[in-house]
């Protein structure tokens, strides 16, 4: 996990006389590096979770505080250390700004002009530096445990030194199309969720204990679901990190099986048959069932350009109503009769026993299935 600013804040509010005059919500907020901004023109290189410090001087530019903060509340900064006594004092942080940061969960931060920028920067660069680096051992760690079916005992070892013991609940979250990680990052320091986010193969892995937060999973949902293209695949909770390997895939899949259907997400414990077609040790049984049953409609379609797979599917899926199979397929009644006549022939059977519809039903949730995977 990244620093927070409550980190940076506790390291050097004595030493340096720091002053936090709101924003308090927003401490726990992640620091992704310190950034000395004098200019609002500037602030378009922000790429999220700098701590600001500015001495004010973008004010003789006719540019006020209120202005410069919002900006940087809307580039998702982590919050704002003002150097006091030349260019801003204390009376110029009015009473509205201070009610924007509470609301913004945005701290702002004093500190007298006797302060020499350098000194404080580099305590904060030095704290941040060893915190990237704790991060990348960290991020090590989880991309090593998620491809070993018995993670290795070194790696627990690192993760429980992280602060995520072996035995808790946990549940891992594959994330496509997440540019903004400081935007999430906020929302679960603020309520207090033991977790790590790091890319993977392009796309963000967020894995978090369950137990450790008073965010509901359709809450956390909520929160990542900020952007419409951003979608996300859920693995179930698991008991031990020991099992991680298999939350890893079954994330994967959920994000698979999202991006197929077209949804912004998808919930491994709702996947219902689709979990027991993923649970299968033997894909090679599977596609023979599914040829078992559908080769010779598929072979059909695909010499005669017919249509009797979808319309077996569909009829099956619409309960074997034919005006229902028709109104989904947007055709007339009499065509779906014309096509089951012909594909009772092929098939051999008059469609009339239960078992028999349930075997063509798992033979095309097989064939979905080979599709998302």
């Amino acid at each position: 996990m990244k620093a927070q600013v409550v980190d940076l804040y506790d390291c050097a509010k004595e030493k340096y006389n720091l002053a936090l005059q709101c924003g308090e919500q927003g401490l726990t907020n992640s620091v992704s590096w310190v950034y000395l901004a004098e200019d609002i023109q500037n602030v378009s290189f922000l790429k999220g979770g700098e701590l600001v410090i500015t001495t004010g001087l973008f004010i003789q530019s006719n540019i006020k505080l209120s202005e410069f903060i919002c900006s940087l509340v809307t580039c998702n900064c982590s919050g704002i250390l003002i150097n006091i006594g030349k260019y801003l004092e204390d009376d110029d942080i009015t009473e509205e700004i201070k009610a924007f940061c509470e609301i913004n969960h945005f701290p702002l931060f004093t500190m007298p002009w006797e302060v020499h920028l350098i000194d404080i920067m580099q305590d904060y660069c030095s704290i941040l530096l060893h915190n990237t680096q704790s991060t990348e051992h960290l991020n090590a760690a989880f991309q090593g445990a998620i491809y070993q079916n018995v993670v290795h005992e070194n790696i627990l070892l690192s993760l429980n030194q992280y602060g995520f013991p072996t035995d808790a609940q946990y549940r891992m979250i594959a994330i496509q199309n997440l540019q903004n990680m400081t935007r999430i990052t906020f929302v679960l320091n603020h309520h207090r969720l033991k977790y790590h986010l790091f890319e993977h193969e392009n796309r963000k892995i967020l894995i978090y204990m369950t137990s450790t937060s008073d965010l509901s999973l359709n809450e956390l949902i909520e929160v990542l679901l900020f952007c419409d293209s951003i979608i996300i695949g859920i693995s179930n909770t698991i008991d031990s990190l020991v099992e991680i390997s298999q939350c890893y895939k079954r994330a994967m899949f959920s994000l698979a099986a999202a991006i197929f259907w077209n949804i912004q997400s998808v919930n491994f414990d709702d996947l219902g048959i689709f979990q027991i077609l993923f649970s299968s040790s033997n894909p090679e049984v599977l596609q023979a069932i599914s040829k078992k049953y559908l080769g010779k409609l598929e072979q059909f379609d695909m010499e005669h350009d017919t249509e009797y797979l979808d319309t077996l599917k569909i009829y099956l899926l619409s309960d074997c109503n034919l005006l229902k199979s028709a109104s989904a397929m947007h055709t007339h009644r009499n065509t779906i009769i014309y096509r089951m006549k012909k594909i009772k022939v092929l098939l051999d059977s008059e469609l009339d026993d239960s078992k028999i519809k349930f075997d063509l039903l798992m033979a095309f949730y097989i064939r979905e299935y080979f599709s998302i995977f």
